[in-house]
């Protein structure tokens, strides 16, 4: 690690294979090269110690997810995927809004929008997680289901039995009344 990195003053907290955070990283690396100011990163969503220093930092739940920015001198904090000149803001200390995700920001999956930061975004991220799952679990069903039914033999259609159809016959001989005309019920039988 290079000497800024260990002593910078800014904080991230992200997890793995979260969307928004990848977002952030040319963020992080053009206020790298243009103001020279390195990032602290803590990974939270495998590492125990650095989800209780995020609880500690984000008192209350205000913010409740990640990407989670925080910056030590001047205690702000930014949550969620934000704009390069509100995180510039941020991290220079100059005023800056917590919640504000970029503009047009679209997910990579789908196409649609992305949702808000926060714990929405969180289940969000379940959400499509568990989907994806769900897709490919059906998926290898119906890989299986084919591949049974092509070590199967056909099947000969079955025939009608002999019984149902001298049942139809039997019913057809004792209520004459019924089968003369089949659209419609001869009531002089009845008589």
């Amino acid at each position: 690690m290079g000497r800024g990195k260990q002593q910078s003053h800014l904080l991230e907290f992200y997890g793995i294979d979260c969307d928004h955070c990848v977002d952030m990283e040319p963020l992080i690396q053009k206020l790298r090269e243009e103001e020279g100011l390195g990032i602290r990163r803590f990974e939270v969503w495998s590492n125990e110690d650095n989800f209780r220093v995020l609880q500690r930092l984000d008192q209350g739940s205000a913010c409740g997810g990640v990407p989670y920015f925080y910056n030590k001198h001047t205690r702000g904090w930014i949550c969620g995927a934000t704009t390069y000149q509100n995180f510039r803001n941020w991290a220079l200390g100059y005023s800056y809004e917590r919640f504000l995700p970029p503009p047009n920001v679209e997910d990579k999956k789908d196409g649609k929008k992305a949702s808000a930061p926060g714990i929405m975004g969180i289940f969000e991220s379940v959400k499509s997680f568990f989907e994806t799952v769900k897709t490919e679990g059906l998926d290898r069903i119906q890989k299986r289901t084919e591949e049974k039914d092509k070590d199967k033999e056909p099947e000969e259609p079955k025939k009608k039995s002999t019984l149902i159809q001298r049942g139809a016959f039997v019913a057809q001989m004792s209520a004459p009344h019924m089968a003369t005309d089949s659209r419609r019920c001869r009531m002089d039988a009845w008589h």
